[in-house]
């Protein structure tokens, strides 16, 4: 068991040094700079409220020494009691002024600091929901969007902790200035040991926190992994199957499998902190003999006062305190300033066009929104706006997804116009999906491009392309919303419930409405309202042929949306379907050969290349795979076209 750790680790090592080329590592002074800019571009008033902070909390330090030192000097002055007293009430009156708008400007810090991490986590959230979609589909991109969320996922991470560090350096900075100018004076010596006091102490945290951040970047893919057990075991999507394969225990071993790792490497941290804690320990026993063994020699052999002795023990504690707040908030910058790393280096991915998040102008106006690109007037998206006529080119086009050597789809070639039908088909991975994402725009060619109407679709806006295509996927995915806002795919205001009824009816959800209290405000699953509804796998497919139906996008895909049924069922709803679209122009996707006989071309898909192509006659004419596929499938197709004439 040792054996294998060992192993494990030195594995864990090797890939350290193999250094991920899309990590970026920014200074501290950049990653401070990046925190601030943005928080007061969030907050702007936060600088003010800041300040305040600051100067009150130095005064807060050293007022309560000064009060201390001064009653000490008038009690052994034995003044009379008045003047006593009208000291003490000044310099405590004083504190209680400060402590009053030190604690009213940082009930109005911590909530707009609050605010601005949320800013920052919109900003995460906007890259997910625009990066190219391949990303979305790698490992190692998850990882890198895992380790971004830790950046914003609490007040002391990342960016939120870099806000309060940098509040506690600018306090340190006042403080240290005041304290180094009283110890100094007392004893240049004593300033040295608690500067090198000070200096073990930060290379003690740093070096801890350093290994602490291994440790958590490497439970990155676990919380994912984690996170999806979790889902899959509590959603009762899979409890059919869990129940009926006895999965039960499969799946609790795994989760615990997971959670035995996990439990491994937190305990790690753990006795890495209490290392840390132990060695802190031992340079404050240090610190406080020094203090108390040099003060007492000063009082027995130079006759220094009770008062002085006061306010020295106070100013050397404090100079500690300083000296230990600069080495304890530079190491804690610097383990923020490496979560922050990783925020940056996530925004960094590219997105369309090679545009990425990080270095873009950080503003609450635009925080959660789609952020102004870089491109100049020139370089401005061409526009889809009053086109009509739309053709596709596909010139040499190759894809192969991140991180892989294997192409999904090699040298394309094909045009598809305005008003065709084309029947995509092939055999399970053939690369009929990688197909139709790449005309969506959600992949991004590798090799070769994809034409528009003569210019490359990387060229056009992105929203403005999306809005070409009414896709119907395999994977059909339902939200926790009212029957019309799942048709309309927008919120309540803006969805037109009569036309979501209308299309649904159309798709066959008829008798389902009229089954239904609520018709089509009725809430679908039982995620948010108890009161939501399940739908079978057909009704699933009903609505998503509504929802594309409501788009009204000039180009409908159908990406083997009826793969669950029988082949009869399937043609009877492609032919349905195909009546129902009109003049659109249409995609439609499957392995079986049921949309063929009423498209204008097809496109035969064999490991990746475009076999064959042309109409269902001449490919039946011409004897290849096609031909063969059908001749297979024939049965089914003939009944089907028997029964629909």
């Amino acid at each position: 068991m040792a054996e294998k750790e060992k192993k494990r680790r030195k594995k864990q090592e090797k890939n350290e040094k193999e250094k991920d080329p899309n990590q970026k590592e920014y200074s501290l002074f950049s990653n401070m700079f990046y925190v601030m800019k943005g928080c007061f571009s969030f907050q702007k008033s936060l600088i003010v409220f800041l300040i305040v902070v600051v100067l009150t909390g130095v005064a807060a330090t050293y007022l309560p020494t000064f009060a201390l030192s001064a009653a000490v000097d008038q009690i052994t002055k034995q003044v009379e009691f008045g003047v006593f007293l009208r000291t003490v009430l000044l310099f405590y009156g004083a504190i209680l002024v400060i402590k009053v708008i030190q604690s009213w400007c940082e009930s109005n810090v911590w909530w707009r600091e609050i605010d601005a991490r949320v800013q920052f986590m919109m900003l995460r959230i906007h890259k997910v929901l625009y990066m190219d979609y391949e990303y979305l589909e790698s490992a190692k991109v998850m990882e890198a969007c895992q380790k971004a969320m830790r950046a914003t996922s609490g007040n002391s991470n990342g960016v939120e902790g870099m806000m309060h560090s940098t509040q506690r350096v600018l306090e340190v900075i006042v403080s240290g200035i005041t304290a180094v100018a009283i110890v100094f004076y007392l004893s240049p010596w004593m300033v040295l040991l608690l500067f090198v006091l000070g200096v073990l102490n930060y290379f003690n945290m740093d070096y801890t926190k350093k290994r602490d951040k291994k440790i958590w970047d490497e439970l990155a893919p676990y919380w994912r992994k984690t996170w999806y057990m979790q889902q899959t075991m509590s959603n009762f999507v899979y409890g059919k199957d869990i129940r009926l394969f006895s999965m039960r225990d499969w799946l609790l071993g795994k989760f615990a499998n997971l959670h035995y790792f996990i439990h491994r490497r937190m305990i790690d941290s753990k006795n890495n902190w209490i290392g840390c804690s132990m060695v802190n320990q031992v340079l404050f026993l240090i610190e406080e003999a020094a203090i108390y063994v040099y003060l007492i020699y000063r009082v027995l052999k130079t006759g220094m006062s009770i008062a002085d002795f006061t306010l020295s023990l106070g100013a050397v504690r404090a100079f500690f305190g300083v000296m230990q707040q600069v080495f304890n908030t530079l190491t804690d910058m610097k383990a923020q300033s490496r979560e922050i790393n990783d925020f940056r280096s996530f925004l960094e991915y590219p997105e369309r066009g090679g545009a990425s998040l990080s270095d873009k102008k950080v503003s609450k106006n635009n925080a959660g929104k789609r952020l102004d690109s870089r491109k100049t007037e020139k370089e401005k998206p061409f526009s889809l706006l009053g086109q009509e006529q739309y053709e596709f080119q596909f010139e040499n086009v190759s894809f192969r997804y991140p991180e892989s050597d294997r192409y999904a789809l090699k040298n394309l070639n094909l045009t598809f116009r305005t008003g065709e039908r084309l029947a995509v088909v092939g055999l399970n991975g053939a690369g009929k999906s990688t197909f139709i994402k790449l005309l969506c725009g959600l992949y991004i060619p590798t090799e070769g491009r994809i034409l528009l109407n003569g210019i490359d679709i990387r060229q056009y806006d992105k929203r403005e392309y999306y809005k070409l295509f009414s896709p119907v996927f395999q994977n059909i995915e339902l939200f926790a919303f009212p029957m019309d806002e799942n048709v309309s795919m927008n919120v309540e205001k803006e969805t037109n419930s009569e036309l979501a009824e209308k299309y649904l009816r159309m798709a066959g959800l008829g008798e389902k409405l009229d089954s239904l209290s609520k018709g089509v405000k009725t809430e679908l699953l039982k995620v948010i309202r108890e009161d939501g509804i399940e739908l079978s796998g057909g009704e699933r497919q009903k609505l998503a042929l509504a929802r594309a139906l409501y788009k009204n996008a000039p180009i409908v895909v159908l990406d083997e949306p009826t793969s669950a049924l029988d082949a009869l069922a399937e043609y009877h709803m492609y032919q349905n379907f195909d009546k129902i679209i009109g003049k659109k122009s249409a995609v439609y996707i499957s392995h079986r050969l049921s949309s063929t006989r009423f498209c204008d071309c097809i496109a035969m898909f064999i490991d990746g290349e475009l076999k064959e192509y042309g109409t269902h006659e001449s490919l039946i004419a011409a004897g290849g795979k096609y031909r063969e596929m059908f001749d297979v499938q024939a049965q089914y197709y003939k009944e089907g076209s028997a029964e629909c004439e």
